[in-house]
């Protein structure tokens, strides 16, 4: 086990993407952010985890090493000892590691006035992140297309591109493709996350800046926002990125966008925002078909020069059915075990090495609105003739929007129809339950648990 070469340090861009989505919506998410991996002692077989914070409690300090760990497990095929130190007590200043949408930026950091980072550089997009190790098929053919006509002919085909979809599905890797083709013929590529954009909206605030930051922003050939649904709620950020996008927009600039829902669904998001975003194109990316992710375990394989029989294959592909990030994890635990190992690859070893992953997820099942209706009335003991009435009680309220919320999120109903199951409701009145419920989801994450528990019971096989 010893002798086996653990190449931690260049695999933590993965390890990171990793503990950042499994962190999203937990105290430690922003921690995480602005964490680096400053070394790794083979002997020790430690990770040191750099923190940029003044202090750590214990049970930020456990957190973090919970979610790095499982994230290396992924990645690795094995849990290295995790160290994590904090900036105050690093001996000199120190390099700050942040995701930027999928790239990574470099700034030094010796007080906290310290400069915005620089516009994107090509070698800060990471290895694969371009259109040719885009697997294409029906689930994402459209974003893609439209994703590549933004990159060869900014601010004219579609302007802003805003691509949906949920986790891991690949928006991330499609704005990183999009701003790798863009910095071919423009050198002032801006692309940040949302929560990067509120950061340095607050920053400049508070430091009186905020001329300077404008001047960042509106000064990029394009700009290219991740994950932009966390404006939700911001009314000030929200007016802040009203005025930089009508900036960039009349000056022709390309604005490209990602989000896991269409504008309209994006709770407490201002109109004429909503507006602005559908005046270029929104595309969904869908999750892949089976033939897709088969081509997409084989793509990763080869980029890793990892050789997978047809057979396991599919298995990852029929196991692994909704984040294509994950089908890139599956494939790297399964080569690390069989490193370490010295096995062959086999579907004996796939079931072996990704146990936990093919357990975690129940067989799909039809689900109907009648089904969710049923499991909210009897988890929150309430009639179903009272929830499905007209009635406006607390009592019946919220488990009504819970149970909105799951058939938006779970069936193929549209408002309308969700709305006659629903006591005869217009699609209004049932657009506005979901997004209380999706705004409460982003801060709560006791409901977060919840709506998780009610999607497993329902997904249940049958039988």
């Amino acid at each position: 086990m010893s002798d086996f070469p653990r190449d931690v340090m260049s695999q933590w861009p993965a390890i990171e993407e990793l503990a950042l989505t499994r962190s999203r919506g937990l105290p430690i998410h922003e921690l995480l952010r602005q964490a680096r991996a400053q070394s790794y002692d083979a002997k020790r077989d430690t990770l040191k985890l750099l923190v940029q914070a003044d202090s750590l409690d214990k049970s930020q300090a456990e957190s973090l090493r919970t979610c790095v760990a499982k994230a290396c497990y992924q990645v690795l095929g094995f849990q290295p000892q995790l160290e994590v130190v904090t900036s105050a007590t690093a001996s000199a200043p120190v390099k700050v590691h942040v995701e930027v949408a999928g790239a990574r930026e470099l700034a030094t950091s010796t007080s906290a006035g310290a400069a915005a980072p620089a516009f994107l550089l090509p070698n800060r997009i990471p290895a694969g992140m371009d259109f040719g190790h885009f697997v294409v098929g029906p689930s994402n053919q459209l974003a893609c297309a439209a994703a590549i006509a933004v990159a060869e002919n900014p601010g004219r085909s579609y302007n802003p591109l805003f691509i949906h979809g949920g986790v891991g599905l690949g928006k991330t890797h499609l704005l990183n493709a999009i701003a790798r083709k863009l910095l071919q013929g423009q050198p002032r590529i801006r692309m940040i996350s949302c929560e990067e954009f509120v950061n340095m909206f607050v920053a400049a605030l508070k430091s009186g800046n905020l001329e300077s930051m404008r001047h960042e922003l509106r000064d990029s050939d394009a700009l290219l926002i991740d994950d932009i649904h966390f404006l939700a709620g911001k009314e000030q950020t929200q007016e802040e990125f009203f005025h930089t996008f009508n900036h960039l927009y009349q000056q022709g600039k390309q604005i490209v966008l990602t989000s896991d829902s269409l504008p309209r669904d994006i709770p407490n998001l201002e109109d004429r925002l909503i507006s602005r975003f559908h005046w270029g194109l929104a595309v969904k990316v869908e999750p892949p078909c089976t033939e897709t992710r088969m081509a997409i375990v084989r793509k990763k394989s080869e980029m890793r020069d990892v050789a997978l029989p047809d057979d396991v294959v599919a298995f990852l592909a029929e196991n692994i059915v909704t984040n294509v990030r994950e089908l890139e994890g599956a494939v790297v635990q399964l080569a690390g075990l069989a490193k370490m190992t010295g096995r062959p690859v086999t579907l004996q070893l796939a079931h072996e090495a990704l146990r936990h992953l093919v357990k975690s997820r129940p067989a799909p099942a039809r689900i109907a609105a009648d089904d969710i209706i049923e499991l909210v009335c009897e988890h929150y003991n309430v009639r179903m003739n009272d929830l499905l009435s007209q009635r406006r009680t607390k009592n019946l309220a919220f488990p009504r929007h819970v149970a909105m919320y799951l058939s938006k999120e779970l069936t193929q109903l549209t408002l309308t129809e969700i709305g006659q199951f629903f006591g005869g409701r217009d699609h209004s009145t049932v657009l506005h339950a979901i997004n209380k419920i999706k705004s409460i989801r982003l801060k709560d994450p006791e409901l977060r648990g919840e709506l998780e528990r009610f999607e497993l019971q329902l997904r249940r096989p049958l039988g």
